[in-house]
This record gives structure tokens, sequence and C-alpha cells, in this order.
């Protein structure tokens, strides 16, 4: 199976914990589509390593050799660029990149990099009209995920986009868009996941931002952490009943741990989240840190 097209699905703040119920979501609750795709097992940190016929689970290191809890602005240009971006700031940084790591990313991000090897990108999170005006007036925050879209050119989706089908809600069901008052669709989960494969079908990388999976794991809130894994379980099914995994991979990465241990409101030194889905899924087994996933994603669509 040649990957011609991959999905990346990135959600901030997400680590593989301990199998403990008691403090990790992902033990806690069964995400029955997702522990499919691992033969029953859960995302958890004993299970890193583990692959099938399917579908591969890797803990990545987001400490990246450098002291200090990892960060966004770090760990996502690091996933972007293939580059050690704690090493080379010399700390960890976040939430949003600073201008040394915009330098980074407008230099050698992947989206640009496939852009000049004629391969389509698509950025495919919707953004509200006040969030675009913000950004035109240039008040606005990014995140390295976002900033280096803005850098290689790509457009930033609108509601007009997500009322078409041309993009998804970062809160996957548009609830929160009809009570700002656009007029787009109620979206289960699945149906989210059939969206983002239809913005795939004409893309070589499509990626779609979670931000809500960290600030659910600052909160340290159990209750909220099930509805959103719930959520997530439904939009992956959703996505995976929707591609063709001979030609396709899915591949849902995180910056840095978080969510995986309501112990704490900070981030953690956990392996950062690496799941990957059909078509040459088996080579994520050979990743071992953030900047590897850059080079994986070039590489592989090559």
């Amino acid at each position: 199976m040649t990957a011609e097209k991959i999905i990346v699905v990135f959600l901030d703040g997400v680590g593989l914990g301990d199998e403990n119920p008691a403090t990790n979501p992902f033990a806690r609750y069964p995400m029955p589509f997702w522990r499919s795709l691992l033969d029953g097992r859960p995302p958890v940190k004993a299970n890193s390593g583990y692959s099938n016929a399917f579908a591969g689970l890797m803990g990545l290191d987001a400490t990246l050799s450098v002291p200090g809890l990892p960060q966004s602005g770090t760990g996502q240009t690091a996933i972007l660029t293939g580059l050690n971006a704690a090493a080379h700031l010399g700390e960890h940084s976040g939430p949003y990149p600073t201008s040394a790591l915009k330098t980074l990313l407008a230099e050698h991000n992947i989206f640009s990099h496939l852009l000049a090897r004629n391969k389509p990108v698509a950025y495919a999170g919707a953004y509200p009209d006040q969030f675009l005006a913000r950004l035109q007036r240039g008040t606005e925050r990014l995140s390295a995920n976002t900033r280096a879209a803005r850098l290689a050119g790509l457009k930033l989706r609108t509601g007009a986009d997500l009322q078409a089908g041309r993009a998804v809600s970062a809160l996957l069901t548009n609830r929160y868009w009809r009570e700002w008052g656009y007029d787009v669709p109620l979206l289960n989960p699945q149906q989210a996941g059939q969206q983002l494969a239809n913005v795939a079908r004409d893309h070589a990388l499509t990626f779609f931002e979670v931000w809500y999976s960290d600030v659910v794991g600052h909160r340290q809130d159990m209750a909220r952490a099930g509805e959103l894994l719930t959520m997530l379980d439904g939009f992956v099914e959703g996505i995976v009943a929707a591609i063709n995994p001979a030609n396709t991979m899915l591949l849902i990465v995180s910056d840095h741990g978080n969510l995986e241990d309501l112990s704490t409101k900070q981030h953690t030194l956990n392996p950062a989240l690496a799941l990957a889905f059909g078509a040459e899924h088996h080579r994520l087994t050979g990743l071992s840190s953030l900047p590897d996933i850059a080079p994986f994603v070039l590489n592989t669509l090559a």
C-alpha cells in the first residue's frame, strides 16, 4: 500500500500515559473505535510500538533533550519543520511561536515543501469571521500550526467553507458555530470525520488542528475529557469509514503530554501520541521523536 494522501489530525497536548483510569481518561473511557484499530488496546504508554495489519501506535519523545516541560510553540515547530526547535532556542517555549520559531517555520515547514513539489495541501479547520478580522488587523495570535499554514500561503477556511462542507470545526460538531449565528448544519462526530475525508480527496496533505484537548487537560476535568474522547472516537471512525486505506494514511499526532494525566494542570514529560492507520502505517514504528514527523510525511508523499 503506497500512501498518495495523508490526513493529519493534530491533537494539542496528548501524550501516552500510564494505564491508570484514576488519572488517564484514555484508560478510563472505552474509545471503542480507537481500541478496535489496536486490537482492543488503549492508547497508553505500555502499548507504544504496537502495530498490526491496519494501524500502529508510537510514543514520540517531546523533551528533545532540553530540560523543562515541553511546550506547544517548540513542539509544533519541531513537528512541522523536522528540526529540534527547543534545542534551537535553548528552551521549551509556547504556546505561541517566538520570532526565532517563526523564522524556522517560514524557511522549513512541510506545507511549503509539499507545495514546491506541486503537492496540494489543505489546512482544513474553519475560522469565524471575528478571528479572521483580528488576523487582518494583526491583533490575533496564531499557533505554530496556523502560522506555518499562513506562511505557506494556505487559505484559512471560513464559515462559508464550513457551511459548504469544505472545512471542519475545531470542536467537530458545529454546535458553537450555530450559537454564533452561522447557518451551518449540526453534525455528529462521525459526519465531521467524513467531512474532513471529503476535504482530503483533492489534496496530498490535509492538516486539521484540535486545540481543545490541551484546554481540557489544563482544566483537569475528567468528565469533559470523557466527552471529548467520545467525540474524537466517533470523529476518527468517520474518517476511517470514508477513506481508502490502500492509498491514504490517517496520522494522529500531538506535540506534548497533558490530557493523559489529569493529576496535574501542567504539561507532562510523557511521550507524545502518534497513531497511524492505512497506507504505509507500519513506517510509524521507525519514528522516535517529534522532529521525525516532517521527514516521515515528506518521504511518504515523495
